[in-house]
């Protein structure tokens, strides 16, 4: 079985106009249409600032009216590429109303949704029914097979349900696998369990927001090497997505992406009456908020290019400081950038020795931590994109 993705990944190395990439945006607008959720992962962020029990309810009809509204609006305004998602929480507990929800999104925006969960409601009868609906496809959260977390989805049954549920005419598609940083030395193995079962790899993230750990130096050496073996086993065979919140440019190809939470709390305070004034905050958070810039200094590093912005957790979270993420958002990058471009482009490419200075960096920007609480999300096991 061999899956194709909504996205095409695709390589520029280097490029760009004036030093920067010139990449059309790729905005997804994530709808938080429950808070409520089948499964227990450790290291889920949902939960973070939130107990089951105060979010344990879905949207109403009226918020996601509205927030349809917003999304048509910023379409008109703003342009890019824009498409919207179902998360939560996990949309499949629903049940019949995810597709009532999906087919009015359809019959308003004309654009079909697409839903993140964890599989584990996942079977061949509901497949079946969204066939008949407004859903793009579903994106299936999986575990690492060798580590899974102990309140995630057994990974074999999960993988089991994505083959038999998945169709030309409502793609069921491997999502996310958050790797765990003692689990770089096993990246290829991981690899090569999910393309010998699914034809595939899926997104693979590294664990990201609080619960962030800086690697050692034995888990960035086996994250240089594991990466090295993926690249020449799998380039050409598979898409692959590897860390795309490091290196989007190596996922999303001539996307530059961007991901937005409607929420379930309306943190936005968006009405009927409101919603379109509402799109100069939503501008303001993307660049100052959600995507801060980083203007490097180090001009002359093979990848400064490619780090115009960063994911707003990789200038700092509630347990890792602002010098520690960068620093180490740099190496991440470096190594990631170099495999691909020693491999794929020049087999004489050395390591890139070039490097931001995190502590002088944030004292000459007088930059400041960057996350800002429930609005912003950040990538967890059931994200997509």
């Amino acid at each position: 079985m061999t899956f194709e993705y909504p996205t095409s990944p695709g390589i520029q190395l280097p490029g760009g106009r004036d030093g920067r990439t010139d990449r059309e945006r790729l905005f997804t607008f994530s709808v938080i249409v429950t808070g409520r959720c089948n499964v227990a992962c450790t290291y889920c962020h949902y939960y973070l600032d939130r107990s089951r029990a105060s979010v344990a309810y879905d949207i109403s009809d009226e918020q996601y009216g509205v927030y349809l509204r917003f999304i048509q609006h910023w379409r008109e305004q703003v342009g890019g590429h824009v498409e919207y998602r179902f998360s939560g929480g996990d949309p499949m507990v629903l049940g019949k109303r995810l597709f009532t929800l999906a087919d009015r999104g359809f019959e308003f925006l004309g654009v079909k949704p697409f839903v993140l969960t964890a599989g584990k409601a996942l079977a061949p009868h509901w497949a079946e029914k969204a066939r008949k609906h407004a859903i793009k496809h579903l994106f299936v959260s999986i575990e690492n097979p060798f580590t899974p977390d102990p309140g995630a989805p057994d990974p074999i049954r999960v993988a089991e349900a994505i083959k038999q549920c998945h169709t030309d005419e409502m793609p069921v598609l491997p999502g996310v696998c958050v790797v765990q940083n003692e689990s770089f030395s096993r990246l290829f193995d991981i690899c090569c369990w999910f393309f010998d079962r699914l034809g595939s790899i899926p997104i693979m993230s590294e664990v990201n927001f609080n619960a962030y750990c800086p690697p050692t130096e034995v888990e960035w050496k086996a994250l240089e090497v594991n990466m090295e073996q993926v690249v020449r086993e799998f380039h050409g065979k598979t898409p692959l997505k590897l860390f795309p919140y490091v290196s989007p440019e190596l996922s999303f190809g001539g996307h530059d992406p961007y991901i937005f939470d409607l929420d379930l709390e309306n943190s936005y305070r968006m009405t009927a009456e409101n919603y379109q004034s509402k799109l100069s905050e939503f501008l303001r958070r993307l660049d100052q908020e959600n995507y801060p810039s980083l203007k490097c200094p180090e001009r002359q590093c093979n990848w400064w290019e490619f780090c115009d912005n960063t994911k707003w957790f990789w200038q700092g979270d509630r347990q890792n400081q602002p010098e520690q993420k960068l620093h180490d958002y740099c190496r991440f990058k470096r190594i990631l950038n170099d495999v691909y471009f020693r491999i794929l482009v020049d087999s004489t490419h050395q390591p890139t020795r070039t490097a931001i200075d995190a502590a002088e960096y944030l004292k000459s920007h007088g930059a400041e931590r960057h996350f800002q609480g429930r609005h912003l999300r950040v990538l967890s096991s059931h994200d997509g994109s």
